[in-house]
């Protein structure tokens, strides 16, 4: 398109209502001296609003003696009025953001025909070798200047048919903000302009070349501010989507699944299938880094999300804990496995509020800093790169490092839980049979001991109370004593939670140290909260039940009571009534600190395994001895001030602790093979990991956890054996030498080619995941990110540079194809060379384990 004009007041005269009218016309193209409308080609938008300045404009009609800037202030001031938006709209949007120079655009501003009209952009910022064009619907295109790669649309969250009312480009071209009549304002602005001093920017003011973007909106807008980006990145080639947050559902690429917009913050099995490590920055295969400001308020997310509405009146979604999860989908869903296609964007808000009649949580109880907002802001970066690799890569320069590598008892020997094997029933001669069993399945195999053994739920005599249960350990320092002459380190299970009546709880409440909340819903409100459906009414009724009885009986005392909630009080997967320490205090940070610290040298302890942490659980309503800003910040205290005292030690919950020196733990798996929280989620849960900035990532438990009775069978134990034998750690519970002699040489045999392949180079792997974040465990394209075929590998993963694992998911499966990328290969234990670049079918029989090695 021809060179644009700048933008300029055209003319100022006396509308036929007898009030002063200013013309703003944003001019460019062939046709800029045409005074008719901005529906062209190459015409501009145009907006005349009615001016109740008559007295200082009115006069010869030709604006005589009227500077410029007051026309402007009065064009934008009043056209919430012309628009029928409101005068108080109006008001909150009159001062534009950013600077108000003329409008300066370069050649080659792009267009794009919606509906058979031409839409021509009407603002472009340059940010380094990356352009944004801004059209007058509130859609933007990203693309290099040189023209290479694909280009990224998006769009601001515009009212379809909502007027452009004012539009300013720097003259620089680095900073635009337009102006719609709905209300809706965008500033954006290179990120190379950012200044240092402003702590508000830090969270992406070194990406290269980006754009940051300001979506601001009246309170009362629908979605809130919006942003939505499509997944397709032109209309001919289909980008694929990493990054984003652990789901109980983990599909690799994300776009598979389609995850209804909720709140993202972490969750202990979220309303829409959010987990509990999390992240605010997704990457394209294409190269484009979507990066939202970790503290936008009531931040929403929805990826591909359902178009088909769920029928009016039906159930919403919920969030449960414990039990009630089993009256709960799976989610998110699949999208091959639906009749229609999702919505095919990336859709980020921040709300007014987290009101939702149909995605129900905890913090829609809870007040924060963010509702005294006058409007609303969401505040994200876009970029450009070359590829997933360099987006991925741009993304963690951003992102806290940590100081040091884990602990090495953390990684080079298994991990062992009790948790499986006994779950609440463990006890001191369960234990030391258990470390017994191990040592003597190590020795057979030829594995020098070093392994952790953790202690898991139950070992106290009250939850919080950090004293061992006398009677189900008599003698806890002799027991860790012994351990350790058999060369394990000891870790016991901990959570931020405090059992009421327990001495501890009790003098929590005394200090101050425990967060307040207001009146709990009573059990039927609880139970019919909201336009709850048959599946909330049933697993939140048994939920409450077992709470108050303690069901099934007989396996622990002191259980029980946890139904009729009070004030402070909140629900979790026990049945006991607990409260929370308040971590934004930092006395009570040091007391819980302190009485762990206790614990572990009057008893001989290494460390702990943390659990929980996850801001859903907290009391109705809240309230903190420092008001939050985001939910998230809670579990960022959580570890910040309490889990990285200890080095020896695990976390579930992550966001924005990217600089925690443990091990990031995924969520607890279902002994299943599916997607849906089994098996074949495993590695699109490593790979999200990978992308989101958690190189030390622990697996869960092989084998899964076995509740509701499940067992895993002599091949899903093998198989997922092998799954996590080239992760950064390995955890155990269940022995697979319990389930069969074959699945126990799978096992062994797995451990032994980490010991020989994995081990000699994890140091080296290790120091570079703490200095640059980048990943151990990688998915295909991290090798060869040009190569379209690595794109939706989700069942294959590199360690480094050199090492491809490729293990078997699917039940029954004794082959398996292989995608061997760019280079020379050869299998583990075999001579022959491979060449790249293609798929290979390769015999998996149960015990073997397909892992292929560079040739240098």
């Amino acid at each position: 398109a021809p060179r644009a004009r700048a933008t300029r007041v055209r003319r100022v005269g006396v509308g036929a209502d007898g009030q002063t009218c200013a013309r703003l016309r944003l001019v460019g193209g062939a046709r800029a001296g045409d005074d008719g409308g901005g529906d062209g080609d190459g015409g501009g938008a145009a907006v005349t609003t009615p001016t109740p300045v008559a007295a200082s404009l009115a006069g010869d009609g030709a604006g005589a003696g009227v500077r410029r800037s007051e026309v402007v202030r009065a064009t934008v001031a009043t056209a919430g009025i012309a628009a029928g938006v409101g005068a108080e709209r109006a008001r909150r949007h009159a001062t534009p953001v950013g600077a108000t120079a003329p409008m300066t655009a370069s050649k080659g501003v792009t267009t794009t025909r919606e509906g058979g009209v031409v839409d021509v952009a009407i603002g472009r910022v340059v940010a380094g070798d990356t352009v944004l064009d801004v059209r007058r619907n509130g859609g933007m295109t990203l693309f290099k200047r040189d023209g290479s790669g694909a280009a990224q649309t998006l769009s601001a969250g515009v009212t379809a048919g909502a007027s452009v009312v004012r539009a300013d480009v720097l003259a620089n071209g680095r900073e635009m903000s337009v102006l719609w009549s709905d209300g809706t304002m965008l500033r954006a602005v290179a990120t190379m302009e950012l200044t240092t001093e402003s702590s508000e920017d830090a969270w992406c003011r070194g990406i290269a070349d980006g754009v940051l973007l300001e979506v601001n909106a009246p309170l009362d807008a629908l979605h809130g501010a919006e942003l939505t980006i499509n997944l397709c990145d032109d209309v001919e080639k289909k980008s694929h989507w990493y990054g984003g947050a652990h789901t109980l559902t983990q599909l690799w690429p994300m776009e598979r699944a389609k995850i209804e917009t909720g709140p993202l913050y972490p969750f202990d099995h979220g309303p829409n299938g959010v987990g509990s490590v999390v992240a605010t920055h997704w990457v394209s295969s294409s190269g484009a880094l979507v990066f939202a400001d970790p503290n936008n308020a009531m931040l929403h997310f929805g990826m591909n999300s359902p178009t088909e509405s769920r029928a009016r009146g039906s159930a919403p979604r919920y969030f449960g804990v414990g039990i009630q999860n089993l009256s709960r989908p799976s989610l998110p869903v699949e999208e091959s496995t639906t009749p229609a296609r999702g919505d095919g964007v990336l859709r980020l808000q921040s709300r007014a509020n987290y009101s939702d009649a149909g995605m129900l949580h905890p913090w829609q109880n809870i007040r924060t800093e963010a509702d005294m907002r006058s409007s609303l802001k969401l505040r994200v970066a876009v970029a450009l790169e070359d590829d997933a690799r360099s987006a991925t890569r741009e993304a963690l320069k951003q992102l806290p490092k940590p100081d040091a590598v884990p602990a090495d008892a953390l990684v080079y020997k298994p991990i062992w839980t009790t948790w499986a094997t006994a779950h609440a029933d463990v006890t001191q001669e369960s234990t030391l049979s258990f470390a017994k069993e191990i040592l003597a399945a190590q020795k057979a195999a030829s594995f020098a001991n070093g392994s952790i053994i953790e202690i898991d739920d139950r070992w106290q005599c009250l939850y919080g109370e950090l004293d061992f249960d006398a009677k189900k350990f008599p003698d806890p320092k002799g027991m860790v004593k012994q351990l350790h002459d058999m060369n394990f380190l000891v870790t016991v299970w901990v959570m931020p939670f405090l059992q009421e009546g327990s001495p501890a709880c009790e003098e929590a409440k005394r200090l101050g140290y425990l967060m307040e909340g207001s009146q709990p819903p009573t059990e039927v409100g609880e139970i019919f909260n909201g336009n709850a459906g048959f599946g909330q009414i049933l697993g939140t009724a048994v939920k409450v039940v077992v709470d108050r009885v303690d069901w099934p009986p007989g396996h622990w005392e002191g259980g029980g009571g946890g139904a009729d909630l009070q004030p402070g009080q909140f629900r979790w997967w026990g049945t006991q009534p607990v409260r929370g320490i308040d971590f934004t205090n930092e006395d009570a940070c040091e007391w819980f600190v302190s009485r762990l610290k206790h614990l572990q040298e009057d008893i001989g302890l290494d460390g702990f395994k943390f659990d929980a942490g996850e801001p859903c659980f907290m009391p109705y309503g809240a309230k903190t001895r420092v008001p939050l800003k985001t939910p998230q910040e809670y579990s960022q205290l959580y570890v910040d001030k309490v889990v990285s005292k200890f080095p020896i030690s695990e976390v579930r919950v992550a966001m924005g602790t990217n600089d925690y020196r443990g091990l990031v733990r995924m969520g607890d798996k279902d002994t299943v093979w599916g997607t849906n929280n089994g098996l074949q989620s495993l590695i699109p849960t490593l790979l999200t990991s990978a992308v989101m900035g958690y190189p030390f990532t622990l697996p869960d438990i092989i084998g899964g956890n076995a509740y509701w009775g499940q067992s895993p069978d002599s091949e899903l134990m093998a198989r997922w054996a092998q799954a996590s034998a080239f992760m950064p750690a390995v955890q155990y519970s269940i022995p697979p030498w319990q389930i069969s002699e074959e699945a126990q040489r799978a096992s062994d045999k797995a451990l032994q080619m980490r010991e020989t392949l994995l081990v000699p180079r994890l140091k080296a792997l290790m120091e570079d995941a703490r200095d640059r974040l980048e990943p151990i465990c990688q998915p295909l394209w991290w090798l060869t990110p040009d190569d379209p075929e690595t794109f939706t590998i989700d069942d294959q993963f590199a360690v480094g540079r050199d090492i491809i694992v490729a293990p078997v998911v699917y039940k029954g499966a004794s082959y398996r194809r292989v995608y061997l990328p760019r280079g020379s290969w050869r299998e583990y234990e075999s001579a022959t060379v491979l060449n790249g670049e293609r798929w290979i079918t390769v015999a998996a029989p149960l015990e073997k384990l397909p892992v292929f090695v560079r040739v240098s």
